[in-house]
């Protein structure tokens, strides 16, 4: 005869979701407009216009922006040394990964922000997308990126190659120089509308 079960534990009741310390949601979104756009070749128009607006903060906005742009700018310089400092290549699923760590790297290359305010929201990061196993690869990943930077490349290198060699033929002398600039971010020009001042 078999002794009686013990009864069953009542499952433990999901917690709550913490909220996200702050800056965390701009690098979520970041990474996920970036793989959209970079591995699912959708537009960057189509995918900002409906992330942005849930932004309740302007400055947050602008932030998100400032990424997503700076890392596909810079996306040329970023992939092959972040692909040269992992140990194995990465599979097919971590598309979302790839885009976090470009979002990284361009807070700290091009952005040039606080080192410790991007690689913590980054990290963190990386744990509200659902990849908390590749928290610590985000973090290794981006203080080799601190620590040693990113090595120069050649700026044509981010054009089709199709465009590349167009813009070579009908320009040879100021070719160098156009693939350069468009490495550089664009000036801003601020406008004053004299008849909207009190």
């Amino acid at each position: 005869m078999q002794a009686p079960r013990p009864p069953a534990r009542a499952p433990r009741a999901a917690r709550p979701a913490r909220p996200l310390a702050p800056g965390v949601q701009v690098r979520v979104d970041a990474a996920q407009v970036l793989d959209a756009v970079v591995h699912r070749g959708r537009s960057l128009k189509s995918e900002l216009a409906p992330v942005l607006p849930r932004l309740p903060d302007p400055r947050d906005r602008a932030l998100l922006e400032a990424i997503v742009f700076a890392a596909l700018r810079g996306r040329y310089r970023y992939e092959p040394a972040l692909r040269g400092w992992l140990q194995k290549p990465p599979g097919a699923s971590d598309g979302p990964l790839l885009a976090l760590l470009l979002a990284g790297s361009a807070q700290l290359d091009a952005l040039r922000l606080p080192a410790h305010a991007a690689l913590d929201a980054t990290v963190e990061a990386a744990r509200a997308l659902g990849r908390p196993h590749q928290a610590g690869l985000v973090n290794a990943l981006l203080r080799r990126a601190q620590r040693d930077g990113f090595p120069p490349t050649d700026p044509a290198g981010a054009w089709p190659q199709w465009l590349r060699s167009r813009v070579e033929a009908a320009w040879p002398a100021q070719a160098a120089a156009m693939f350069a600039a468009s490495a550089q971010p664009a000036p801003m020009w601020l406008r004053v509308n004299r008849r909207r001042i009190a």
